[in-house]
């Protein structure tokens, strides 16, 4: 098992790029109600990763900019060729678009890993007035059926205060006090929230390299007790086992009305 750092993603991409699930496509029709066809000529992804959203983004957007900090991320994420995407090696909080404002910028299960500060100072610029940002979260629904709650219990059993009291980031109320502090910072209007759900469907591959993506489970983990934990997944699941998780994605949108 390679050595995962917190928040760093290089090693991941791959898998991160074949295995990571997407987000309800009910959160890119509710965009479509939200911003109106004129306004859908831009749109700025925070935190891109290898385009899971953004490649969504792209089927309503014309062009979609697509930021994104590590270079191996753009890598995988540029495989898809999609001509609607532009790709921008930054961080968020460094980002340098020249002469391009944004009707809606989004950050999809990214955000609590920005300053709010930084990241106010070069986002409020790039929006249009009346503009919106549109934060999601893709959480694994853990009570969802008995398979989901069986690798819960086994997450939990590693003895760490963390995964003993572990609460997906989507779902914190960290993530909402920190949005809640961004709203502070920049005048935009306090969010409104509200939760999509979907069905991922899942072969055993596929669920495994799902783990194998998954950033904050390896780095808090370490490699010795990651590993046990997929020894376990593979010897759990059978090889023709079709798995299905529900997924909730929690949805936070925020306006810039000035």
């Amino acid at each position: 098992m390679k050595k995962i750092g917190l928040g760093n993603y290089d090693n991941l991409a791959k898998s991160y790029s074949k295995f990571r699930p997407s987000y309800s496509s009910e959160s890119i029709n509710f965009l479509k109600i939200l911003i109106p066809k004129k306004d859908r000529n831009l749109c700025l992804d925070l935190g891109a990763g290898t385009g899971i959203f953004s490649r969504k983004l792209s089927k309503i957007f014309n062009k979609v900019y697509a930021a994104e900090v590590s270079k191996f991320m753009i890598m995988e994420g540029k495989k898809s060729k999609n001509k609607n995407i532009k790709w921008i090696n930054s961080k968020a909080e460094k980002i340098n678009i020249k002469n391009k404002r944004f009707k809606l910028v989004t950050a999809a299960s990214c955000f609590h890993w920005f300053n709010n500060r930084s990241l106010s100072k070069k986002l409020i610029p790039l929006m249009t007035k009346n503009s919106f940002l549109f934060i999601i979260y893709n959480s694994r629904n853990t009570k969802f059926d008995k398979f989901s709650r069986s690798v819960e219990k086994k997450l939990k059993s590693f003895n760490t205060s963390f995964f003993k009291k572990r609460i997906s980031s989507g779902q914190s109320p960290n993530t909402l006090k920190k949005i809640n502090s961004f709203v502070k910072i920049t005048k935009f209007t306090k969010p409104i929230i509200f939760n999509l759900t979907h069905i991922e469907k899942f072969s055993k591959k596929k669920y495994i390299g799902a783990w194998l993506s998954s950033n904050e489970v390896r780095a808090r983990m370490g490699e010795k007790n990651f590993e046990i934990f997929i020894n376990w997944l593979n010897e759990k699941i059978k090889p023709k086992m079709k798995i299905k998780t529900q997924y909730i994605n929690t949805c936070f949108i925020l306006q810039k009305n000035y």
